[in-house]
């Protein structure tokens, strides 16, 4: 005997609208956090960025961490960063290391929809891969690399090459 929908409840799975193995997303969702992201703060908004200009002038470029929770909080919320960069150079004497980190924290309070973290860049600070993990109430939300770059040298780079 045929099952006469079978075609339906094929394409329905297929679609993941019915759920099951066909998931949209492999990851689990935060029951707190909406979004977060790291990047170039402009215009109100967040541009999660994976490559940051060295700008020192914060008039000209502001970093942070943002955080948009699903809903106003009933409860204030712990929120730890990490930021592992390269040395800048390592003067003689020192002793080796790939990297230093940066640390910090914050708590997002009751009634926030959203959590601003601005970071400020300082000279001296070691260019090239950037590892950002933060994590909301314990649970990590991003956990990922950034290459920080000076844009003169870029700059140069790309007029070379164009030669």
């Amino acid at each position: 005997m045929s099952y006469p929908y079978w075609p339906l409840w094929a394409g329905l799975l297929a679609s993941g609208l019915l759920g099951g193995a066909a998931c949209k997303s492999d990851e689990p969702r935060d029951p707190l956090v909406e979004r977060a992201a790291f990047g170039v703060f402009f215009g109100g908004q967040i541009q999660d960025r994976k490559e940051l200009p060295f700008e020192l002038d914060p008039t000209k470029q502001r970093i942070g961490i943002r955080i948009d929770f699903r809903a106003p909080l009933t409860h204030s919320v712990p929120v730890a960063w990490e930021i592992a960069r390269p040395l800048a150079k390592p003067k003689k004497g020192d002793t080796p290391a790939d990297s230093v980190v940066e640390v910090g924290d914050a708590a997002a309070r009751v009634g926030e929809a959203r959590l601003d973290v601005p970071l400020l860049l300082r000279q001296g600070q070691g260019l090239g891969a950037w590892h950002v993990r933060v994590k909301v109430d314990g649970r990590q939300v991003i956990d990922r690399d950034v290459l920080v770059f000076d844009p003169r040298d870029r700059r140069e780079r790309e007029v070379d090459a164009g030669h």
